[in-house]
């Protein structure tokens, strides 16, 4: 598949296994370094209470057309995930942070080159270039948004209708 500029297949809502192409395989696999590195606990403050955006917001502002969320709640995060216009679900992660765990996972998603901060959002933002991920930093909370092929300036719009 190499020499077609594929690496991976992926599965889709019916099941089919379809190509994906190595950029978006390897902006997957970023993503999931950013999830990874930017998970912090933090204060205990559970963020029980932080409703799961409706998906008509989501959809205006990234353009798709995903089902209503289904959410998961832990001690510290909610975990919003829409399915419907992707093979790869968008998701949305309130979670209880602090300002060095945030700076960590930040840091952690600079090394890869692929990291811009994002002006005026919260207290402190950072997204891929490419887009697929972008993170708000509130003071005793972030949010998460993970979104694979969507532009970094429709995850900005949505991330500015939830702050």
């Amino acid at each position: 598949m190499s020499s077609l500029g594929l690496s991976a297949l992926a599965e889709t809502e019916d099941g089919m296994a379809r190509p994906v192409p190595r950029r978006s395989a390897i902006a997957l696999g970023g993503v999931a370094l950013l999830l990874v590195c930017s998970a912090g606990a933090g204060a205990a403050v559970s963020p029980a209470k932080t409703k799961c955006p409706a998906a008509s917001t989501v959809n205006a502002a990234l353009g798709q057309r995903d089902k209503a969320p289904t959410s998961q709640t832990t001690t510290y995060a909610k975990v919003c995930t829409y399915k419907g216009s992707g093979v790869v679900a968008t998701r949305i992660q309130f979670q209880v942070d602090t300002a060095s765990t945030f700076a960590a996972g930040e840091k952690a998603a600079a090394a890869t080159g692929t990291v811009a901060k994002v002006k005026g959002l919260g207290k402190a933002a950072y997204a891929t270039k490419a887009g697929g991920f972008l993170a708000v930093f509130l003071g005793t909370e972030s949010i998460r948004i993970t979104a694979p092929i969507v532009a970094l300036s429709r995850l900005e719009r949505l991330a500015r209708a939830l702050v």
